[in-house]
């Protein structure tokens, strides 16, 4: 084991000497050895105070993120769309709601709850997938094909 640290963590002085030590480090290739001077369980800490003191900072972060990234749109026509309800457009929750697309083109359907999106998405995204729902939900008897 040699003298000199490859790194030192700033939170609580944990040590790497070895490449294999250097796994208890945050990875991020601006770095030295592409690991940050924070152990992982230094930047979780960190990173929790962060979120806890600029919860703002954080959900505009979030969101930005989710318009580029996963809706290919500003984060102003998000912010716009989501803003168009407020409360879910399936049952009324005003909890957890989501920016609700349609997957293969990508277009804004609305504003749904974290439960009716999720629902919807697990029922396969079709109208024939909610139909055979409600058909078996009116107690019809339903057949496969």
């Amino acid at each position: 084991m040699g003298t000199n640290a490859l790194r030192t963590c700033t939170g609580c002085g944990l040590k790497a000497y070895t490449e294999q030590e250097l796994n208890n480090f945050v990875k991020c290739t601006n770095h030295s050895h592409d690991r940050k001077n924070f152990c992982s369980e230094c930047e979780k800490k960190r990173s929790k105070k962060y979120r806890e003191k600029n919860p703002e900072a954080v959900l505009l972060k979030r969101q930005k993120y989710y318009a580029t990234k996963v809706y290919n749109t500003t984060l102003e026509k998000y912010q716009e769309r989501m803003a168009s309800s407020n409360k879910c457009q399936v049952c009324g929750s005003k909890d957890k709601l989501c920016y609700d697309h349609d997957h293969k083109t990508m277009e804004f359907r609305g504003v749904l709850c974290n439960k009716c999106n999720r629902s919807i998405g697990i029922l396969g995204d079709t109208i024939e997938s909610i139909e055979k729902v409600l058909t078996y939900l009116k107690g019809n008897n339903y057949e496969t094909h």
